[in-house]
């Protein structure tokens, strides 16, 4: 697994959690100080992903799709990149 490819993934997961975790919130206590700190944390790295993804080398052009749907780019890429991984 390339360095790019392994970064990708770490990205998508900690994205998935937190939107994970900001869904949780919004179904159970809706805590404005959850959502305040998480929000932003969340935007980053969904903007990472799709950055990363876009503008990376040699990923394909699924995987470039894949990570700039919302709410669901974490774990389509994740499961992209694992998928990546198995075919280099």
């Amino acid at each position: 697994m390339t360095p790019l490819l392994r970064a990708l993934g770490v990205l998508s997961l900690a994205e998935l959690v937190s939107v994970v975790v900001l869904v949780g919130n919004l179904v159970t206590v809706h805590d404005d100080v959850i959502t305040s700190v998480l929000g932003p944390i969340h935007g980053t790295l969904y903007l990472a992903v799709a950055v990363t993804a876009v503008f990376g080398r040699g990923f394909a052009t699924r995987t470039r799709v894949l990570a700039v749907i919302p709410l669901l780019s974490g774990p389509l890429t994740l499961l992209q990149v694992r998928w990546e991984a198995a075919r280099a």
